[in-house]
């Protein structure tokens, strides 16, 4: 029997959400499919990464083949069936006009054309499928996973004060800036609580740092690999992550597969992906975030049953799972082409 062949995009770096869905999916793939990395110059993110895309694929053409991405670049056009992975819409609400002009001009037509795409929310799904205006039979939810190496018996992070812990990127809908402003206001100063953070500061939120007079509590962490990061979230009394806007969120579930609470906003994908499992705030709402953070320290009861419910909640989300449910819709593209 012929392999199936599945011509993929594996540009993303190993440390980024994208990357590592890829690594899981591909650790997973069927014995009667093959992946071949399609061989691309262009960045990810460059304007004329989908032209490459179609090019390599019309150059590289073979039966039985199937077009993946695990991010959001569509080819341009294809013979082959395609299907890609959309994380969320950020690029029309936080970006410049020009990628709005863009995904609208560009990215849409070209999603349109594909077999199938795949969801990691259903609030990604119905927001995408409201702005593509594609047939939603075509568009499918799989959550993320989480990895088994978030689990409650990893070692904690251990550095000699107690903190909160931050883990992601300095983006300005991450809202970290609010995040620092609560903690200034919080009872946590004063017991002694710091904010840890992965990453490195930027110039804005350095002089709002500076300016609430907090440098004295707040770490920055640089880069973290991999292998250490469910220590950190292990360690932590709590995780905040108040975004604005995720179309997934993989922190919650992977503070709450160590057994850390969680902190996260009621907008967006968060409270699908929470559950009831965290404590939910409106971001922008500095007096909520502050009584939250206060209530988390506070009561232990709160923790201990978030921790609970936290860790039955992560166990929903398995790489097992959304990896066999990936494979099935690519080859179902594949076989309905």
């Amino acid at each position: 029997m012929n392999s199936l062949i599945v011509a993929a995009d594996i540009r993303w770096p190993k440390g980024t959400g994208i990357g590592v869905c890829a690594s899981e999916y591909l650790a997973r793939m069927p014995v009667d499919m093959a992946a071949r990395a399609l061989p691309l110059t262009s960045g990810i993110g460059h304007p004329a990464s989908p032209f490459e895309l179609a090019a390599r694929l019309a150059l590289h053409r073979t039966k039985h083949q199937v077009f993946w991405n695990p991010g959001f670049v569509p080819p341009a056009w294809s013979s082959a069936p395609s299907v890609v992975t959309v994380h969320d819409l950020t690029h029309l609400h936080f970006y410049s006009s020009l990628h709005v002009r863009y995904y609208n001009s560009v990215f849409r037509p070209m999603y349109r054309r594909c077999s199938a795409i795949i969801c990691v929310s259903e609030y990604t799904r119905r927001e995408f499928i409201d702005w593509s205006g594609m047939d939603p039979d075509q568009v499918h939810v799989v959550h993320n996973g989480v990895s088994s190496r978030f689990n409650a018996q990893v070692e904690p992070y251990r550095p000699g004060y107690p903190y909160i812990l931050y883990p992601g990127n300095m983006r300005s809908y991450k809202n970290v800036e609010m995040l620092l402003r609560a903690f200034s206001q919080s009872s946590l100063r004063t017991l002694g609580l710091k904010v840890v953070l992965t990453g490195t500061g930027t110039p804005e939120l350095n002089a709002t740092i500076a300016t609430l007079g907090i440098a004295k509590d707040v770490v920055f962490m640089g880069f973290v690999p991999d292998e250490h990061l469910p220590g950190l979230y292990r360690g932590a009394s709590f995780t905040a992550f108040i975004s604005l806007y995720e179309g997934f969120g993989l922190p919650i579930v992977e503070s709450m597969a160590v057994g850390t609470p969680v902190l996260t906003s009621n907008v967006s994908s968060m409270p699908e992906i929470a559950g009831d499992a965290a404590l939910v705030v409106p971001p922008r709402d500095l007096g909520e975030v502050v009584a939250a953070m206060d209530r988390l320290v506070s009561d232990s009861g709160l923790r201990a049953d978030l921790t609970v419910k936290g860790l039955e909640r992560a166990a929903a989300f398995s790489w097992d799972k959304a990896a066999a449910h990936t494979w099935k819709i690519v080859r179902s593209s594949a076989r309905g082409h």
